[in-house]
């Protein structure tokens, strides 16, 4: 494992200073460097800074399980202090439309190189693997953008709801148009679909995809969808292979006092992604109080993902092994998912088994209490309950606040700014946050209504 990583680390580092270039090289001058072998176009898909590292923050930014203090609100630039209170910014460039569609771009031009290569009994594991590798990160591109810029998918609206732009070519000269919620989705799910069949069952590394991280990818896009019996069959496939869960008692999985107590591709991790760098670091922002006092004493995560300093709660707990907040398909999350979709199915035994597996990993040991309810409402709830606690700052907060809303869980965002309230009330338009403005203007498409 250790060579492999080493063996990455390098090709990461060639790759950013060199496949970068032979792609920048195509869009200056066709007759210059153009990929054009398999290996070439398996290179731009292994740029894990471009294609792994960028996942939507913007969304997780506008939630509920921070505050920023007053002091370090006015250090903020004005777009920053807009977004925090949910006011429209006029922000361009360097922002997670831009860095969503340059993984788009990258995913266009390999497929169109692709289709130019002839697949034969030598080579066909590869030329299906990085079809399918491209259509997965366009579809998760696509994704994460719908759940930072679209409403919440609602069967009634989505035909008419604006999703984002669909891009299906490299080619610049070609329009963008912001499709529907509908299409957007429909087209997330059939290249997820489409990319199953090409991909292996394993990958060689969790920072390039594989069968159960579509199966991951899809559970989460019907989840958001609330589709939750589709939701049940991708995650079920999912745990079929992946079901480990890492122990918060023994140290060599989880080091609860380390300043970073997760490791980097821990084993949870099946797909690894991260979030684009926001103010959520613990320099400018603080955990939510309420958020943190609902961890029970013996509950190990409060240990392993907070940090107190001087009366402040800061977050510790990225599979990252760093700062950097990972965004990726991870086996709690599905666990929380399945819990989810049994107990909206009435099978409050199988969800509550779930619910207890996942737990008992995270409590001291002989202190987890299995529980045993019998009434739908509160398993859900408190599956729900566990599902933020389980899952902060995973880049997954936005949308369940948005899906819920839409259920009628009434959740309301309140920031305090200066004496003053803020508040965003469910199912608002500003649920859907605004799109770049330079984007707006260069491309002429249309900017979220408010």
């Amino acid at each position: 494992m250790k060579k492999l990583i080493i063996s990455i680390t390098l090709g990461f580092a060639i790759l950013i200073f060199g496949a970068c270039d032979k792609y920048l090289d195509v869009q200056s001058n066709n007759k210059l460097v153009v990929p054009k072998e398999l290996d070439d176009l398996q290179k731009l898909l292994d740029n894990v800074r471009v294609m792994n590292n960028n996942f939507c923050s913007r969304g997780e930014k506008a939630c509920d399980d921070y505050f920023i203090p007053e002091s370090n609100y006015k250090a903020l630039n004005d777009v920053e202090k807009l977004d925090y209170i949910w006011e429209d910014s006029q922000y361009n460039f360097s922002n997670d439309w831009s860095s969503m569609y340059n993984v788009v771009y990258i995913v266009n031009l390999v497929l169109e190189r692709l289709d130019k290569i002839d697949r034969n009994e030598q080579n066909a594991a590869k030329w299906d693997g990085i079809k399918g590798a491209a259509l997965f990160f366009r579809a998760n591109s696509y994704l994460s953008l719908l759940w930072t810029y679209a409403k919440a998918y609602e069967q009634n609206t989505a035909e008419t709801d604006l999703g984002i732009v669909l891009r299906e070519t490299s080619d610049f000269n070609v329009k963008s148009v912001r499709a529907s919620v509908e299409d957007s989705y429909r087209k997330v799910i059939t290249d997820l679909e489409t990319s199953i069949s090409l991909l292996p069952l394993e990958s060689d590394h969790v920072v390039q995809p594989s069968k159960p991280a579509v199966y991951g990818v899809l559970a989460r896009a019907y989840l958001s969808m609330r589709q939750y019996d589709l939701a049940l069959k991708y995650v079920e496939l999912y745990l079929q292979r992946h079901n480990e869960l890492l122990e918060y008692n023994n140290s060599n999985e989880v080091k609860l006092t380390a300043s970073f107590p997760f490791s980097l591709f821990n084993k949870e991790t099946t797909f690894y992604m991260e979030l684009k760098p926001t103010i959520l670091s613990n320099s400018y922002s603080n955990i939510d109080s309420v958020l943190y006092r609902s961890y029970d004493s013996n509950d190990l995560r409060k240990q392993a993902y907070f940090k107190l300093a001087a009366n402040t709660v800061n977050f510790k707990g990225q599979y990252s092994g760093s700062t950097l907040l990972f965004g990726g398909v991870a086996t709690d999350e599905m666990y929380l998912v399945r819990a989810e979709c049994l107990a909206r199915a009435g099978k409050l035994v199988e969800a509550q088994a779930d619910l207890n597996k996942l737990l008992a990993t995270r409590y001291k040991a002989g202190t987890y209490k299995p529980y045993l309810l019998t009434e739908a409402e509160e398993v859900l709830e408190l599956i729900l309950i566990e599902r933020r606690k389980e899952l902060v700052y995973r880049g997954l907060r936005w949308m369940d606040i948005k899906r819920l809303n839409l259920e009628g869980q009434e959740i309301i965002l309140k920031r305090v700014v200066d004496g003053k309230e803020y508040r965003l009330v469910p199912n608002e338009n500003r649920y859907a946050l605004p799109l770049p403005a330079d984007i707006v203007r260069i491309a002429a498409i249309p900017q979220n209504p408010r």
